[in-house]
């Protein structure tokens, strides 16, 4: 899927699946086109060229029929202060053409936790409050995926947590697939199982989050420096060069068929290990790699 403006291409012919019953992390840096994918996959921005599918139905075509699987949360949430939660809620449902029922937000209100002020006017709602709220409406719908954008942004720590425990609940105990934005890396993974990462409107990478991590960096010591940094970006290894060492992205079983090549141009291998890093390590790591 394509989106330009004008000669400007933010989002480049990218590819993303989503499996059922993932929580799947979507990012990047500012400007890289995730609020982007997110509005095309909402219809609030139309795509230059090509075409997504929401389960059964192929999007921008059958888009209508496949917001009734989709609900979500995009930028930070904006409602009427001086409604209640109840009242902001049925609003929001009616523009949509959907018909809420009392029950159905005391089902909702009770599974974001937030029964107990749902009565109360918005005005007097925390941060982390509101972010609830704004789930909850996505959550009206009755969704098989719901699509948050920085989900976590500006809450304090406790609001950050509990934003956390609410999106497991919700695909554990709900069985909803989540998709979701942040710059919150740690939480990103804590919760998540696959991730891909955007860089100025292109895919570099979409992996299980485990593997990305304990599979994909090698710290390599070896001489000479440069002739090593060349075979890297020869052969498109991200890389990044530490006082000691190189740390390189490659999928561990090619470390045989490296060490062949490197020794066959005469690049003297003192160490290849594996190293584990943080996910905002990694992600940093694949982000500078693709940019050199």
């Amino acid at each position: 899927m394509t989106k330009s403006y004008g000669e400007n291409t933010v989002l480049n012919d990218i590819i993303l699946e989503v499996n059922q019953g993932d929580i799947f992390g979507f990012l990047g840096n500012n400007g890289s086109g995730k609020t982007t994918t997110i509005r095309i996959l909402f219809g609030l921005v139309r795509p230059s060229r090509g075409t997504f599918q929401v389960f059964n139905y192929l999007c921008p075509a059958h888009l209508n029929q496949a917001k009734h699987l989709m609900g979500g949360v995009i930028d930070i949430p904006s409602f009427y202060d001086n409604l209640s939660g109840r009242d902001n809620l049925h609003l929001l449902a009616s523009l949509s053409n959907y018909r809420v029922s009392k029950s159905e937000i005391e089902s909702v209100s009770a599974l974001v936790g937030i029964e107990t002020i749902i009565d109360k006017p918005v005005g007097v709602y925390s941060n982390g409050q509101k972010r609830r709220l704004s789930i909850a409406q996505a959550l009206l719908p009755q969704p098989k995926i719901i699509i948050l954008d920085e989900p976590t942004s500006g809450l304090d720590p406790q609001g950050v947590k509990s934003i956390r425990n609410l999106i497991l609940q919700l695909n554990q105990e709900q069985g909803l697939t989540v998709f979701f934005s942040s710059h919150l890396l740690s939480e990103v993974q804590k919760i998540c199982n696959r991730i891909s990462i955007i860089n100025k409107g292109k895919i570099i990478k979409t992996v299980d989050v485990k593997d990305f991590l304990l599979d994909s960096f090698f710290s390599i010591r070896a001489s000479p420096v440069e002739d090593l940094l060349h075979f890297l970006k020869e052969k498109n290894i991200s890389y990044q060069v530490h006082e000691k060492y190189v740390l390189a992205s490659f999928d561990g079983n090619h470390i045989p068929e490296i060490i062949k090549e490197l020794t066959n141009r005469n690049i003297s291998i003192y160490e290849i290990f594996r190293h584990q890093l943080s996910l905002e390590d990694a992600f940093l790591a694949t982000i500078e790699g693709e940019n050199q």
